[in-house]
């Protein structure tokens, strides 16, 4: 079932329906547990992927209960290290296959959700350690990991925003108006999901393959080999946009209709002037889940250690952040690339603006930043550079640079 699906809406007008009808939070509580665990077997194909997956998700209870009562890093860091092992092996990368034996590897587990789930499991012990979640049961803990409305795609909600909706379990909808504002919500992300970004990328697979092809650009202008390019450099991110931004107005608005507000995860993200803005715009949720879990405490433990190269130590921490970024959208070159290219784009944004601090002052960057044609090209220029590294995200570097080699070799010809 997925989201956009019939199935999934029907079952959500159902879910409305019957939720506002029964009396009780009780009711409601039991309503919805039972919901995410009937969706997330629905995802999972097989016992030993339902397993696995409530085995990985259950330890994050007992280790949040161990660190509560003795808040030690140690504890933290063992806790860690075999949680993201068990990812890393569930989720059958490259390199756990490198150094485990080959048996371990050919498991059936097909874990879908788990990427989300972990950064849900990290977030949830890391913040009990640090005394941020005072009280929390093992029922609000599986409701919050187990949530249908985050649980394929995010968007990653904290447990703090989670759990008090979770605690009253009421709607939060109040007026006609904010009801019909959240259906209307859905049906644009329908919209946007099953025929916007279908359509995209029905049209971006057509050139993509032109460009795979030997012989296929023989003999074409080069304003068509031109055009076929556009195409592929900015199909996809309109698809990702589209596809992502639907789907994640299709889940926010359908939690609202059952009193849990999920968080937005995207603000007109092709309108950022430089790579850092990219990120708070563009899939909010896991940009400030990296700085906020990875990116932070790195640089403040390096920073500590050495303060006297604290400017220097925050480009290695950028580019660890966004590889991390990268690898864990998936196990292959392509994405370290992509990740790099990203953190690339934040080191010399962060660059450029030490220079024009240095030659102009701190009066001069703000000079510069209030300039509406400066503003315009610095957009322009950001999005050209995301278009650029998408070209490595949906497929292999070979594949990538087969691409742009030929778009080259045909546009010389």
């Amino acid at each position: 079932m997925s989201i956009p699906s019939l199935e999934f809406l029907l079952g959500l007008f159902a879910l409305v329906c019957i939720f506002h009808a029964l009396p009780s939070r009780c009711f409601r509580v039991g309503l919805l547990t039972a919901c995410n665990i009937a969706f997330v077997c629905s995802q999972l194909p097989n016992s030993w992927s339902r397993i696995a997956v409530a085995l990985f998700m259950l330890s994050g209870y007992p280790a949040a209960r161990i660190l509560q009562r003795r808040p030690r890093s140690a504890i933290l860091a063992t806790y860690l290290v075999l949680l993201i092992a068990c990812f890393m092996i569930l989720k059958k990368y490259a390199l756990a296959a490198f150094v485990l034996p080959g048996w371990v590897m050919e498991h059936p587990v097909v874990a879908v959700g788990l990427s989300y789930m972990l950064f849900r499991q990290i977030h949830f012990v890391v913040d009990v350690m640090q005394q941020q979640i005072a009280e929390f049961s093992l029922l609000s803990y599986v409701d919050y990991q187990l949530n249908l409305f985050g649980f394929i795609s995010g968007p990653i909600q904290r447990y703090q925003d989670y759990d008090p909706h979770w605690r009253q379990m009421q709607p939060i909808l109040q007026t006609r108006y904010e009801i019909l504002r959240a259906y209307l919500r859905i049906f644009i992300g329908v919209i946007k999901v099953s025929l916007i970004s279908t359509a995209i990328f029905g049209l971006y697979e057509w050139h993509r393959a032109r460009f795979l092809t030997a012989g296929e650009l023989n003999g074409l202008p080069r304003s068509q080999t031109l055009v076929r390019f556009i195409i592929i450099f900015y199909g996809y991110p309109l698809y990702l946009y589209f596809n992502f931004s639907g789907y994640c107005d299709i889940v926010i608005a359908a939690a609202a209709l059952v009193g849990i507000k999920m968080p937005e995860n995207f603000d007109r993200p092709y309108l950022s002037r430089n790579v850092t803005d990219y990120w708070t715009r563009f899939h909010q949720s896991l940009g400030f889940w990296i700085r906020d879990y990875l990116f932070t405490p790195m640089y403040k433990a390096l920073a500590t250690r050495w303060p006297e190269r604290a400017n220097v130590l925050v480009f290695p921490c950028y580019f660890v952040a966004f590889i991390f970024a990268g690898i864990w959208h998936g196990n292959s070159m392509n994405f370290v690339v992509f990740g790099l290219l990203h953190g690339g784009g934040v080191c010399a944004g962060k660059l450029w603006e030490y220079w024009i601090i240095q030659r102009r002052g701190r009066k001069g960057l703000k000079a510069y930043l209030a300039s509406r044609p400066i503003e315009f090209a610095a957009i322009v220029l950001t999005l050209h550079f995301v278009a650029i590294t998408m070209l490595f995200f949906p497929q292999s570097v070979g594949t990538a640079m087969t691409i742009v080699h030929n778009f080259v070799h045909y546009m010389k010809a």
